[in-house]
């Protein structure tokens, strides 16, 4: 039992490095986002929209796929969207290190637990089946929707990241994930932030 809660402990360790990861996005007070703050939120969309989701999904593993899907940052750190679409060589370089550091996470701890987060980050990664899809799509939608908070909406910040000004396009485009779920209840929800960002754009005089 001893060395059951010494696992324990070396993986909770892990999350606490989660704790501290920043995001791009800044809270509704100018408080920096963090990945934890960001799966809880998601965790949460996810018990929202479960009412009105239009296909079946199981339940358990979209939350603990929103759970596992940025723990890998505890190591690797953030890298923002922006940055990873204007240098493709950048993603590529954030995906290998995230699977290191999975692969070491994983070490942490004993089966069955060891091949369940490790099968949930990789199923996440793959983005292949629904739930993986699903928690894609809300990933991108939550994301959206945090940068447009700050401030009573005041989205000017976004050009003070590198490559910044991208943050004006990925909030207001439509995502393929989101459109190839069928999912109506994910479909408003993109609807909605991307109305929100540019209702912030217009307000504070943003032209794209």
């Amino acid at each position: 039992m001893q060395n059951k809660v010494e696992q324990i402990f070396d993986f909770m360790r892990v999350l606490d490095k989660v704790c501290l990861v920043k995001r791009a996005t800044l809270l509704s007070d100018g408080t920096v986002e963090t990945d934890s703050s960001h799966s809880f939120k998601l965790a949460f969309m996810v018990m929202l929209i479960k009412p009105y989701l239009k296909h079946e999904y199981d339940y358990a593993r979209l939350l603990e796929m929103a759970l596992v899907h940025d723990i890998a940052e505890a190591e690797t750190g953030d890298y923002p969207k922006a940055m990873q679409r204007a240098h493709p060589e950048i993603k590529a370089k954030k995906d290998a290190e995230e699977r290191a550091a999975m692969e070491r996470y994983c070490k942490l701890l004993d089966e069955p637990m060891r091949s369940k987060i490790w099968n949930l980050y990789a199923e996440y990664e793959k983005k292949q089946t629904p739930e993986a899809k699903l928690i894609t799509a809300l990933d991108k939608v939550d994301a959206n929707m945090q940068a447009n908070f700050y401030n009573n909406g005041d989205i000017r910040y976004w050009t003070e990241y590198e490559d910044g000004e991208q943050y004006y396009k990925i909030n207001t485009e439509k995502k393929p994930v989101v459109a190839v779920l069928d999912e109506p209840i994910v479909e408003a929800l993109e609807d909605g932030t991307i109305n929100l960002a540019l209702t912030n754009m217009k307000k504070f005089g943003v032209e794209i």
